[in-house]
């Protein structure tokens, strides 16, 4: 095999292993119903048996933290602590449009709505049963998940047009949104007590986010911290419940259907 196609195979199988890792991690913010632990603990299993690839290499240690910490934990206590951190009026939270720099004048509506729009632009959308907003942290993991993906399998395909498609939403996602408020929310966890499951899930995090920003060569103008509490934050006070995910092309993202 030539050495460029090594490289290709390489970066291909770093771009599906990134994408299985935020997926993890996207469940991994999202409320922790009855069996999060077992569920969290087998997906990180899957995700340790394939430590070689590169990605998975960078925060190889961190799994097995995150994953010591779930044999640890237990659901009630989780849930508690995820109802003290992020619900209501918490000290966190899960929200990109909670966290300002005064740059987003256009305020939350029109946040809300571009990120809606790039959902809508690969016929994704909220399903109605999910109290979650667009903006919400495990819906743009799964999301960004879901376009590394896709730009993997388009170029696998030789779908040239399809790849630079996918990969500029990517990157426009990543400088414009996610990127954007990554440290601010892992920040505003560790200055607020965590348990180690939260904490060494932010840390994975933020090691990828940084890793995808240097990768995609991209500059966010990161948030300098929370707004104050916003009433728009009050449906989560309400404890979301699991709804089935809709897929895509046979890719689920949490909490969304396809657009028919």
């Amino acid at each position: 095999m030539s050495v460029r196609r090594k490289k290709y195979r390489s970066d291909l199988e770093d771009l599906l292993a990134t994408a299985a890792i935020l997926r993890v991690l996207a469940e991994g913010f999202a409320y922790p119903q009855v069996g999060y632990k077992t569920r969290m603990l087998r997906e990180f299993a899957k995700l340790k048996k394939a430590r070689a690839r590169s990605a998975l290499a960078r925060i190889a240690a961190g799994i097995n933290s995150i994953s010591r910490a779930l044999r640890n934990a237990d659901d009630t206590t989780l849930r508690s602590e995820y109802f003290r951190l992020f619900l209501g009026n918490g000290p966190v939270f899960l929200h990109e449009a909670a966290y300002g720099d005064g740059q987003r004048i256009a305020g939350r509506p029109h946040e809300l709505a571009d990120i809606s729009g790039f959902y809508s632009a690969f016929g994704l959308r909220l399903s109605d049963d999910d109290p979650n907003l667009p903006d919400h942290l495990s819906t743009e993991l799964e999301f960004y998940s879901l376009l590394l993906v896709k730009q993997a399998y388009a170029d696998r395909g030789g779908r040239t047009q399809n790849r630079e498609v996918t990969r500029r939403a990517a990157k426009l996602f990543l400088e414009y949104h996610l990127g954007r408020w990554v440290e601010a929310f892992v920040q505003a966890l560790r200055e607020n007590d965590p348990p180690t499951v939260y904490r060494e899930l932010a840390r994975a995090l933020q090691l990828l986010i940084r890793a995808e920003i240097k990768r995609s060569r991209v500059r966010p103008f990161l948030a300098s911290g929370r707004l104050p509490y916003d009433e728009m934050q009050a449906d989560d006070l309400v404890c979301p419940m699991a709804v089935p995910a809709a897929t895509a092309e046979g890719l689920p993202l949490a909490g969304a259907t396809q657009i028919s």
